[in-house]
């Protein structure tokens, strides 16, 4: 009888400090909006993301953030606008993998007919080091006037988090974690495999990104330029 109450108990209290973590997201606030601006290799602007949540909605255990996602030019002429869901659910914040498209991908697509298939992908609620970040993949098919032009697979792989630092953007300050990860892009002609750094802000997002391509080399950055609760 004790056994039973104890693990009664024990599952009531994780379930609330689980429903804690997953509505400590401060920052996705019905209204809440912010921009991550893309440059290239040199430093200059190659595009623009904005970001606004829509909608939320909080039941049992399960809570969700419905994000508007409208993606720019280096000109600031938006390609194409759509929405997708963030999801926190047992302490645990999942993403769908279309938002880890590269941006020039996303410009590419852009006048084709689209579909993707794909798993999400999680991050930690908390500054936990020790959080087991899993992989994630999403195939891409692009058509044009009904037939297939293009079809690719990208995998996110090999994920870890390596600390906490501290971020300085335009949209303030932040306390993040430094995650790094290899992106694989494969189709039945090529394959090539990059690696990203990523600063994580549990209860909002990713506040900088760096990529490089196989060689190792800088290919270009993310960064939060604007900010708006």
């Amino acid at each position: 009888m004790k056994s039973i109450l104890f693990t009664s108990l024990f599952l009531i209290f994780s379930f609330s400090i689980f429903a804690q973590e997953c509505m400590s997201a401060d920052y996705l606030k019905k209204g809440t909006k912010w921009e991550m601006t893309n440059y290239n290799k040199k430093g200059k602007k190659s595009g623009l993301v904005q970001y606004e949540v829509l909608n939320t909605n909080h039941t049992g255990s399960k809570n969700a953030w419905e994000i508007q996602v409208e993606t720019f030019d280096k000109k600031d002429e938006s390609l194409n606008k759509g929405s997708t869901e963030i999801v926190c659910e047992d302490g645990v914040y999942k993403m769908d993998m279309s938002q880890m498209i590269p941006s020039e991908t996303v410009e590419s697509l852009n006048s084709m007919e689209v579909e993707m298939e794909g798993t999400m992908i999680n991050f930690p609620t908390s500054e936990n080091l020790e959080f087991e970040l899993e992989d994630g993949y999403i195939n891409i098919a692009a058509a044009t006037s009904g037939m297939v032009v293009m079809s690719i697979k990208i995998s996110t792989i090999n994920r870890k988090i390596e600390g906490l630092e501290t971020v300085e953007t335009e949209a303030g300050t932040f306390q993040c974690l430094k995650i790094t990860q290899d992106t694989k892009m494969e189709n039945k002609i090529i394959s090539r495999t990059y690696s990203s750094v990523s600063w994580f802000l549990p209860g909002f997002g990713v506040v900088k990104t760096e990529s490089y391509d196989h060689k190792g080399k800088f290919m270009g950055s993310s960064i939060l330029s604007s900010l708006t609760r």
